[in-house]
């Protein structure tokens, strides 16, 4: 009896130890798997590694994951930013920069999601410049514009390579780095000029007449909410065609579009002459608000 027992303690403990190693190999392969995932998401301050990084934001997207898709966009918040830009751009630029960007961060994410979720689902090759220059005085023009703590700059584009419908080109966004990771600075909104080549000063036409979307009923039901994004071409006469839905719910898209194509615009002008331009615009459907424009 008592070799029996001994017997039984000797096996119980080898199975303890067989246990215990198990789980150590496991820790150990999890945290190897993590540590080389962190490793591989450090991306160097350079016009490649943002690359890198929008590249594989780029995969995620195509993966359809929306979750994956926000977590790294909120990666690129600027940390701070409040102190981050009064100590680039001195306290009272810095002051109103941080304003502006504290104030347009949830929205400005939320469009930037949806860029990815639109060009997830097309074919093209994105473009990254440095803009060292732009980023070392306030204003071009004026030589005592200098930063207080000069910032590399980037700006992304993306140029479609299959034949969906949409634009050519599209502007991805304007980026700085910061605590060691590439932060996303601002949106660019960007009208392209279709129908003239003749160079000149640029003024852009305001919208003047915004018709609301009829909120479709089964969205409604369904309490469906959300932003709905579309590219268009503004003539000259200042009516809107709608080139296509960039992003948005399904529900949602056909209420907006219909709206879009019945907004007026003043038309844009290059040396005062109207012209065609191209530009994406944004329609938000709310419980309380029905819809609301919003651009970047």
């Amino acid at each position: 009896m008592k070799t029996l027992l001994c017997v039984t303690s000797i096996a119980f403990a080898v199975v303890v130890c067989l246990i215990c190693s198990t789980s150590l190999r496991a820790s150990q392969e999890t945290g190897s798997r993590t540590a080389q995932s962190t490793a591989a998401e450090s991306y160097p301050n350079t016009a490649d590694g943002l690359h890198s990084l929008l590249t594989d934001l780029l995969t995620v997207a195509k993966g359809d994951d929306e979750g994956k898709v926000w977590s790294k966009i909120a990666e690129m918040e600027i940390p701070d930013y409040e102190n981050w830009f009064t100590r680039t751009y001195g306290q009272e630029k810095g002051q109103a920069l941080a304003g502006a960007y504290g104030k347009s961060l949830k929205l400005s994410e939320q469009q930037f999601e949806m860029l990815w979720v639109e060009l997830g689902k097309q074919e093209g090759e994105i473009t990254i410049n440095k803009l060292d220059a732009a980023n070392r005085r306030f204003d071009l023009a004026k030589k005592d514009g200098a930063l207080t703590n000069p910032t590399d700059g980037f700006k992304a584009d993306w140029k479609k390579t299959d034949t969906s419908a949409g634009p050519a080109r599209q502007a991805i966004g304007y980026f700085c780095f910061v605590d060691g990771k590439f932060r996303l600075k601002s949106l660019p909104h960007e009208v392209q000029i279709l129908s003239t080549t003749k160079p000149g000063p640029i003024v852009q036409g305001k919208l003047i007449n915004r018709v609301q979307p009829v909120y479709p009923e089964t969205a409604r039901k369904l309490r469906l909410r959300g932003m709905v994004s579309a590219n268009v071409v503004i003539h000259k006469d200042g009516t809107v065609t709608v080139q296509n839905v960039g992003a948005g719910h399904p529900l949602l898209a056909p209420a907006a579009v219909t709206a879009v194509q019945q907004w007026k615009y003043e038309p844009t002008t290059v040396s005062g002459e109207p012209v065609d331009v191209q530009t994406k615009v944004y329609v938000t459907f709310e419980f309380s608000q029905q819809q609301g424009e919003q651009k970047q």
